[in-house]
């Protein structure tokens, strides 16, 4: 197997995600552009050694315990559940609303811990959910400390990919907004991830803080999270990722 057959069949596993969990074959061939053929055998290939399953009835494929398993390493060498977790409850106990912990995967977000608030009328989000580094203050305030060439790459990829329930960004617009997070060194948005949500967030750095790796956010109601809570927010925000880039998996 060639290293290009290699990452193309790669990239077909990362098709697999929270909100499109299961895929046909001819349907992942017409998502991805692959030729049916290619995403068969691949798909094949990933069930035959444990990564993917294929139900008997529909013939879909999903992932597999294998996956699982390596996950569960993951898991442990990247964030000990017994150091992160207290974290995050803690820190959604003192503010009252979601906690998340987010990594950047490549040119996306993506949430690797989380806490729900109490409250009935709170913002959502699940494990393993991506998302685009353009909108909200968990993703803008991992996007304002990379370098140009990827914050270009990330705002193109959104342009080709926008989607009707979040506009394309608009480079003019959205540098400015992201020097000016590098400046104060958080980020607070405002109805910009979901409608009437507002964000709060720091970038948590590698251990050597060379470079931004992922981003701590509490995230509300516009009318509880607003600017005047801002202040207190951000003292528990800071504490709680002062105690977490401590941990060994922050470090690159």
């Amino acid at each position: 197997m060639t290293l290009k057959t290699l990452d193309g069949a790669l990239a077909l596993l990362t098709y697999f995600t929270v909100r499109q969990p299961t895929w046909g074959v001819r349907e992942l061939a017409k998502h991805s552009g692959v030729h049916h053929a290619v995403v068969h055998r691949v798909l094949a290939t990933f069930a035959a050694n444990g990564f993917l399953v294929q139900d008997a009835v529909s013939g879909k494929y999903s992932l597999g315990l294998r996956l699982f398993e390596l996950g569960q390493v993951v898991r442990k060498t990247f964030s000990p559940a017994e150091v992160v977790q207290p974290v995050l409850e803690e820190l959604a106990e003192q503010s009252g609303e979601t906690v998340f912990l987010s990594w950047l995967d490549g040119h996306e977000g993506l949430c690797v811990g989380m806490v729900q608030s109490q409250h009935q009328l709170r913002f959502s989000i699940e494990l393993g959910q991506r998302f685009p580094l353009h909108a909200g203050a968990h993703a803008k305030v991992i996007l304002a400390f990379q370098d140009d060439a990827f914050r270009a790459r990330v705002l193109e990829n959104a342009r080709d990919q926008a989607q009707p329930s979040l506009a394309a960004p608009d480079p003019a617009v959205i540098e400015p907004q992201l020097a000016e997070i590098r400046t104060q060194g958080w980020a607070h948005t405002r109805g910009e991830a979901a409608a009437s949500v507002a964000g709060l967030a720091l970038p948590l750095w590698s251990r050597d803080h060379t470079e931004v790796v992922g981003s701590l956010a509490i995230a509300g109601p516009q009318q509880r999270l607003n600017e005047e809570s801002v202040p207190r927010m951000l003292d528990a925000l800071r504490e709680a990722s002062r105690r977490l880039e401590e941990v060994v998996g922050f470090g690159r």
